[in-house]
């Protein structure tokens, strides 16, 4: 019997064609790592990121509010897997519980989002995620988020 794992390559995953967000607010470049449980995301923060020239030019560093829009994004393509979901799924951030910033994430660095579902009550979800740099491991964030995840054009209620 196959586990889910050695069902997918994750070099296959294309998340431009799993998420209904486009440039410049996509933030999953690719999909690292899946063992059923969690996924692991990575961004590249390129010196020409739309952001960085606001923020701030002297010194650029990615917004907390982008970082966690990333581990959604995360989020959200662990549980279309989970689902074997072929079309892209809608779904709304409702909550961010336990937040922390460590360090800022800066232009020329490759973020990794690491993501676990750790509860589902209904159509609601709350993931945990951690947030690395890839090349030192060292943590930029880490929290949970609670997400709905749209049915048939349905909003939250």
């Amino acid at each position: 019997m196959l586990t889910l794992k050695e069902k997918i390559d994750v070099t296959k995953l294309q998340p431009r064609k799993m998420l209904l967000q486009t440039p410049p607010f996509l933030f999953v470049d690719r999909v690292v790592d899946f063992d059923g449980e969690t996924i692991t995301c990575s961004k590249y923060l390129s010196h020409n990121e739309p952001f960085f020239s606001g923020h701030f030019p002297e010194q650029p560093i990615m917004p907390g509010v982008l970082i966690i829009e990333f581990a959604a994004q995360a989020s959200l393509l662990l549980t279309m897997i989970q689902k074997n979901a072929t079309e892209p799924l809608m779904g709304y951030l409702v909550k961010t519980k336990d937040f922390t910033f460590y360090s800022v994430a800066e232009a020329g660095c490759e973020l990794e989002a690491k993501v676990k579902i750790v509860e589902q009550i209904g159509a609601y979800y709350t993931a945990q995620t951690t947030i690395k740099r890839a090349d030192d491991r060292k943590k930029i964030a880490k929290g949970q988020l609670v997400f709905y995840l749209n049915k048939e054009g349905q909003e939250p209620s």
